[in-house]
């Protein structure tokens, strides 16, 4: 073949490998693009779903906590006419007065824990951000630890059997069957019995471990909420973004 049909050849044949690899490397771009594209469309989405179960926790922890704050009060007043109770009918009346919640903390973690299983989280670009997602979330799981230690422990001062012959007039006065003659109220009135030295530990307890620690820990838990929510929106709007 004469050199410079050759040189032609050559020259086409490199010309079409550069044509090539320009195509693959543009078609890897492409790609490329489209993948970060499809990321940021998804993180997005992961902010825009979680901001809306945040919304909806606030809402429910603001039911239940106007539920504790009427028990709270109720059972503040319980715990005072226990110190003067002096009949059965006094009892009755505290313990219709004294209500508190043994129900942990429950907020809505589909969002997150989806996030969590799929690598999700890693894609928030904001780090601020994703950092106090991580930390409300860590501040929800601590509280349940504490709200569960607190029930456990009222739970066992419950069960104190001291306190049986209270259950026992609360549970059963009132039925076809009941004698109030047969049954032991001595404890009424007298601040030094061991089932009134009981039943003060538990009420005590359960009001302030539980009713007053609860409303405690709405009010930092709402505050934090409100905070997220608007970083939240304030990321959404920065990034244009509309579901």
């Amino acid at each position: 073949m004469p050199k410079n049909k050759f040189s032609k050849y050559l020259g086409y044949a490199i010309g079409e490998i550069i044509l090539v690899v320009i195509g693959i490397l543009f078609a890897i771009q492409l790609n490329n693009i489209n993948e970060d594209r499809k990321e940021r469309e998804k993180e997005l989405s992961f902010l825009s779903k979680i901001k809306s179960d945040i919304a909806l926790d606030i809402i429910d922890l603001s039911r239940v906590d106007s539920i504790v704050a009427i028990y709270e009060s109720s059972s503040e007043r319980a715990l005072q006419m226990l110190h003067e109770a002096k009949t059965v009918e006094d009892i009755l009346i505290i313990d219709s007065l004294f209500k508190f919640n043994w129900n942990n903390l429950k907020v809505n973690r589909k969002t997150y824990n989806e996030m969590l299983n799929t690598s999700g989280i890693y894609i928030l670009n904001n780090k601020k951000l994703r950092n106090k997602l991580s930390d409300y979330y860590t501040l929800i799981e601590t509280n349940q630890e504490f709200i569960k230690e607190i029930n456990d422990d009222s739970q066992e001062m419950n069960r104190n059997s001291n306190l049986d012959a209270y259950y026992f007039l609360v549970h059963e006065h009132g039925k076809p069957w009941f004698d109030i003659e047969k049954v032991d109220t001595r404890w009424i009135g007298d601040l030094n019995a061991p089932t009134t030295l009981a039943l003060h530990r538990f009420y005590k307890h359960a009001q302030e471990n539980i009713n007053r620690f609860r409303l405690d820990t709405h009010k930092v838990i709402m505050t934090f909420s409100n905070e997220l929510t608007n970083d939240i929106e304030k990321e959404l709007q920065n990034r244009n973004y509309t579901p």
